[in-house]
């Protein structure tokens, strides 16, 4: 118990900064998406499609970066300090976001495809044909940033984040509106914003990272092999996951301009508590890697255990606030009273899933720890796009549930990935102690 504890506390205290974090890189949507709100009703519902389209693509190329600082622990936890992690994770994010971005600028030119009504497709290529380029400083940021973690370097990079929350915001404001004799630029405001703040926060941390950390500027071919093994399902898995919301919300953007908007605002505020189990996931794949890389299979457990207790208490009262607040809510982000009604129906499908879906993506920060990510991304794919999506479309289709009905299938889908993943768990940690018995 007295383990336990600790290592309860150890990961709520590791986590904090990670928290406000990945709060903060949300923060930088929900601040579009209110600015927006004062702004029109159309570029809020353009905003969220133009954030839906790109969304997968920028998961993917995160999800290349979250193998860094699992790989960089485990070899902490076995003493060994591989120096050239960072300079060869460097390498590969630039060719990586490289890429995503050329196959990007694709769908960024054929628009048309989703049938999207003038208006809103004028208004989301004039966003993605500008914010598209920020992916690559992005990538580069989350990756100096998973390797800091991996030695306990958590405050600047988040204070960062945080940091850029207020200046992206002031830009917004600025730039959307038009003010100190700027011409009011709309929607585009909002692409200048992000990609400014993105590019000079890549540049900042990587400024710290070079005095703080000795690096070895060398390519290591293996290491780079290692990183893209692991990081490669991550990103797929991530990529399947998010391209369920990104198919929902193109969906939904076909049905009215009210439900369109109101699942933008939704989605965002799910996204915001959301992002505190990814952080909590972040650290279980730190300490988690660390204790493996220690063949200590005690101290596995503790972490795991202690990162999901974490979660569950979070999102246990994230839902609480969902089921019962749901219009105080809505009305932080607008003041439409048509966003207000609609919008409060989603949230009640939101709290529903809060806890297994907290649960699921930590699972998947201690597996990915353990060096498994192959078999979780098929989980994920099977319970979004096998289960979970289908009863969406049936509770559309069928019951003329709209929105809602969608958000229920999510619901049931995450439920099923959160079953899924601690079957997994639980049998990779049966296998642990039977090698650990035998030798």
């Amino acid at each position: 118990m007295n383990r336990y504890l600790s290592g309860l506390k150890e990961v709520f205290f590791f986590s904090l900064p990670l928290i406000a974090g990945q709060v903060g890189q949300m923060l930088f949507g929900i601040g579009d998406i209110v600015v927006a709100g004062r702004y029109s009703t159309e570029v809020v519902s353009a905003l969220g499609i133009a954030t839906g389209i790109f969304a997968p693509f920028v998961m993917v190329g995160l999800g290349l970066t979250y193998a860094v600082s699992p790989i960089a622990a485990k070899y902490r936890g076995q003493g060994e300090e591989k120096e050239q992690i960072l300079y060869t994770s460097l390498i590969g994010t630039a060719a990586a976001a490289f890429l995503l971005l050329m196959v990007f600028l694709i769908v960024i030119f054929n628009l048309s495809l989703f049938n999207f009504s003038p208006n809103i497709e004028a208004l989301v290529y004039s966003y993605l044909k500008i914010c598209s380029i920020s992916i690559i400083p992005l990538m580069l940021f989350q990756t100096i940033k998973e390797y800091l973690q991996a030695f306990d370097l958590t405050y600047f990079a988040n204070g960062t984040i945080l940091g850029f929350n207020v200046i992206n915001v002031g830009l917004n404001i600025v730039l959307m509106f038009g003010l100190w004799g700027i011409p009011e630029l709309g929607i585009q405001g909002a692409a200048w914003a992000t990609t400014f703040s993105r590019t000079a926060m890549a540049i900042l941390i990587y400024i710290y990272a070079q005095k703080k950390i000795t690096s070895e500027r060398s390519l290591d071919r293996h290491l780079l092999k290692e990183i893209t093994k692991l990081g490669i399902p991550i990103s797929l898995g991530i990529f399947v996951e998010v391209l369920v919301f990104s198919f929902v919300t193109v969906i939904i953007g076909k049905m009215n301009i009210i439900a369109s908007a109101s699942h933008n605002i939704v989605l965002n505020l799910a996204s915001m508590t959301f992002m505190v189990p990814v952080a909590i996931s972040s650290a279980a794949a730190v300490k988690v890697g660390g204790e493996f890389g220690r063949s200590n299979n005690d101290g596995v457990l503790y972490y795991a255990l202690a990162s999901l207790s974490i979660t569950f208490l979070f999102m246990g009262f994230s839902a609480s606030c969902y089921f019962f607040f749901p219009e105080s809510l809505i009305k932080l982000a607008t003041p439409d009273q048509k966003l207000i009604e609609y919008g409060s129906g989603l949230l009640i499908f939101v709290a529903l899933f809060q806890i297994p879906d907290g649960l699921q993506i930590t699972l998947l920060g201690i597996l990915r720890g353990l060096g498994i990510t192959k078999i979780p991304m098929l989980i994920t794919f099977a319970a979004n796009w096998l289960i979970g999506l289908p009863i969406g479309l049936y509770l559309v289709n069928s019951r003329n549930m709209e929105a809602a009905g969608l958000w229920a299938g999510l619901a049931a889908g995450l439920s099923a990935l959160f079953i899924g993943l601690s079957i997994l768990f639980y049998n990779k940690y049966r296998n642990l102690q039977a090698v650990k018995l035998v030798s």
